[in-house]
């Protein structure tokens, strides 16, 4: 866990952070339309080492968090970025079968190298047919079927828009007793604002977030209590939230009454990045 401090981000004034991270967020609307959605990660799919590298880390993070084993498990990961590599590493380490799914179709960014450089580093060769991928739609998921043990993603509910509806879905897609294992990025995602005001994109009333920053797969702005609500209603017991990435106090002292008037007096704005760990329930009889 680590913390994000003030003493770490160059003093800006609230006005000016307000005006460029509308101006940043216009930019990257624009760029949206024109190019679509491309840029999963913070660096491009042709730089190998580093995507082995991440692909480890979100892997190990789900199962250090999620105490998991992944031996006999059925596995469905959501928005699985530019490669399928958390799949064959989940395979390697006894999961039985792996998908992934998608509103947008990036696997095929990742490069023949990438797949060989991580069997390298698994001490195996793996067979690509067994990672399954598919392009669906949100939040109802109706070219998804069959059932799973655990459900994963890292870094991807928070461009799904109804994470309500979503979660429902995903409880009838998953066996009683099943895990949902999910990281999240809930602070601002524009690279050059992120680290000086990463709650950004909370700073703006609803009407203007969505007529002026909103796109396809844009920051929803959930915390961490809307997640855990979603999950309970749609019949998941949350186990635990582990927090992330914190904010310092002196910053949210700073920008608390600057954000738009559902957040100012939200409890869980601390929390940057957090990973939400939850068990599907069995249905009333």
């Amino acid at each position: 866990m680590n913390s994000l401090t003030s003493s770490t981000i160059p003093y800006i004034s609230n006005l000016t952070k307000y005006w460029a991270g509308m101006v940043l967020g216009i930019v990257n609307v624009n760029r949206h339309r024109l190019a679509g959605y491309r840029r999963p990660r913070q660096f491009g799919a042709n730089q190998i080492e580093r995507s082995v590298d991440y692909v480890f880390a979100v892997v190990d993070r789900w199962q250090t968090r999620g105490d998991m084993d992944w031996s006999g498990k059925r596995v469905l990961e959501l928005g699985p970025g530019p490669d399928l590599g958390t799949g064959a590493i989940v395979l390697d380490r006894g999961a039985v079968s792996y998908r992934a799914i998608d509103a947008f179709d990036l696997v095929g960014m990742a490069p023949d190298e990438f797949y060989d450089v991580l069997a390298t580093r698994l001490h195996s060769q793996f067979d690509k047919s067994r990672l399954s991928f598919a392009r669906v739609t949100y939040p109802g998921l109706p070219e998804v079927d069959g059932r799973y043990d655990v459900i994963v993603s890292n870094a991807t509910l928070e461009h799904v828009e109804n994470v309500p509806a979503l979660f429902r879905r995903l409880r009838q897609l998953m066996e009683d007793g099943g895990r949902m294992i999910h990281h999240i990025d809930a602070q601002t995602h524009m690279r050059w604002i992120k680290d000086r005001d990463p709650l950004n994109i909370l700073r703006y009333r609803e009407r203007i977030y969505r007529r002026l920053l909103f796109f396809p797969g844009a920051p929803n702005r959930m915390r961490a209590e809307d997640y855990r609500v979603a999950a309970v209603g749609a019949g998941f017991h949350v186990d635990t939230i582990v927090a992330g990435r914190l904010a310092d106090p002196r910053y949210l002292d700073e920008v608390r009454q600057q954000l738009a008037e559902p957040f100012r007096s939200r409890s869980d704005l601390s929390l940057l990045t957090f990973t939400l760990l939850a068990t599907a329930t069995p249905a009333d009889p």
